[in-house]
């Protein structure tokens, strides 16, 4: 458990799954997605997820070169604790109706 929450502890990382679950997405997407992150800081957390082996880095040849974030096998294990700390989390928010206003997952997976 220990070595689960401290990756999960880390500033931004629970963000940063929660908006690759969808699939994968470009930096300026993860920027625009998550309020309040800098580009300093997200790259730094991608950068150790990366070295972590829970974001994969690909990049495409182009110019200039296009690069995107998706959750390897680790990666996609720890969604659906996630998905369980979003859900308590709304319940704590929004403890008459259960649902978080104005979030939206980008594929139709279905909840855990």
């Amino acid at each position: 458990m220990s070595a689960c929450m401290a990756l999960l502890g880390g500033a931004w990382t629970p963000n940063v799954i929660w908006q690759l679950s969808g699939g994968a997405r470009r930096f300026g997407e993860l920027l625009k997605d998550i309020p309040g992150v800098s580009p300093k800081m997200l790259s730094a957390r991608l950068r150790e997820l990366e070295a972590k082996g829970v974001v994969i880095r690909t990049v495409a040849p182009a110019s200039p070169p296009a690069v995107q974030y998706a959750l390897s096998s680790l990666g996609e294990e720890l969604v659906p604790v996630i998905d369980t700390i979003v859900k308590v989390g709304t319940r704590l928010l929004h403890p008459a109706d259960g649902r978080c206003p104005g979030h939206k997952r980008r594929t139709g997976r279905p909840a855990a």
